[in-house]
């Protein structure tokens, strides 16, 4: 038997065809895509990237990666490893007996604690995960609810003494600053050293909202589909045709539909912040930061857990939803007492990074 190993470059197209096996999610059937080259792909992410594959006959059977990163838990810096990309070939029939293999080879000493995002209504993957208890153990921390928005939607503004611009590359330090400050108190929420560990984000980027003590909240508009992307492969049933409605959806505050095999355009909202997580700093950002967005984009995107200050608040306009979990994994035989306790009330996950 092969054994499962860190893939290389040459890797690439193979790992991106494994990745592109559909997701089925009843109506709509999508990948997950990480074109132009997947390898490449996840060695643009912030952090440390590892990719493992298991191949039979020279051709890659399976695939997973972990993107190593610090974070925030409880106040201090730790890191972690997310677990993401794994998959099989549908097409091979053989047996791939290397769970172990790949989660094994996932492990570090110098990695504090493992996590993992997955979709709510994905039971099949559970399911598989259920049975190698006796590898590691799941522990569900988060719902957390991905938006996708049409930025013409309509939001009202109170009257405020706030200012909002658009950042300028001399507010890199600030921004910097204030992520950090802001971001401490967030389990999840990455450790920021600069804005150019972020494949293509920009200081420009950002939008800021100030007063006179400074950064009251930011955001970042990111576009990351020139590396990685959500594509719909085939609508279903009462979806089926249904793009001819797409300028009533729009009427009714909805993106739109997508054309079938085509990335989508969306670009994230991406480290939004308030200053002590106030409300009317979120709330009156977003309404300006969205104005701006609709002069590029026809939708957008916001991932929050659903214990989030303003999740209310986009619970209530017109929105496509996709509900995910996050899960604190623990591998058998490491020393427990080395990975720190995650707190579900304090977790805020920056949706442009799983």
């Amino acid at each position: 038997m092969q054994p499962v190993y860190e893939a290389r470059k040459e890797d690439g197209a193979d790992i991106s065809r494994l990745l592109e096996s559909p997701v089925d999610a009843g109506l709509i059937q999508a990948i997950y895509t990480r074109r132009p080259d997947a390898y490449e792909s996840y060695m643009k992410e912030s952090g440390e990237s590892r990719v493992f594959v298991l191949k039979r006959e020279n051709r890659v059977v399976a695939t997973c990666a972990e993107l190593i990163r610090d974070v925030y838990v409880r106040g201090e810096v730790k890191r972690s490893a997310y677990f993401c990309g794994l998959k099989r070939d549908p097409a091979y029939l053989g047996l791939i007996p290397a769970g172990a293999g790949f989660f094994n080879a996932l492990q570090r000493q110098d990695i504090d604690f493992y996590y993992c995002a997955v979709l709510a209504n994905n039971r099949d993957v559970m399911e598989k995960f259920g049975k190698m208890r006796s590898i590691f153990s799941f522990r569900p921390v988060a719902s957390y609810t991905s938006y996708i928005l049409n930025p013409n939607i309509r939001t009202r503004e109170e009257p405020n003494a706030y200012v909002f611009r658009q950042a300028a590359a001399g507010d890199a330090a600030a921004i910097v600053e204030f992520l950090n400050a802001q971001g401490r108190g967030k389990d999840l929420f990455p450790y920021v050293r600069s804005l150019e560990d972020y494949h293509g984000l920009r200081a420009e980027d950002f939008y800021l909202l100030e007063d006179g003590r400074g950064i009251k909240a930011c955001a970042a508009v990111w576009n990351v589909s020139s590396y990685k992307q959500f594509t719909v492969k085939k609508y279903r049933g009462i979806l089926k045709g249904a793009r001819v409605f797409n300028p009533l959806l729009s009427l009714l505050g909805y993106a739109q539909l997508p054309r079938e095999n085509e990335p989508m355009d969306l670009p994230t909202l991406a480290f939004f912040l308030s200053r002590d997580d106030s409300e009317d700093g979120y709330r009156i950002l977003f309404h300006h930061i969205k104005n701006e967005i609709k002069k590029r984009y026809s939708m957008f995107l916001v991932g929050l857990p659903a214990q989030h200050v303003i999740a209310s608040v986009l619970k209530r306009l017109p929105k496509v939803t996709l509900e995910s979990v996050i899960y604190e994994v623990r591998f058998s035989g490491r020393d427990g007492e080395k990975a720190p306790v995650i707190d579900p009330a304090r977790i805020y996950t920056e949706s442009a990074l799983l």
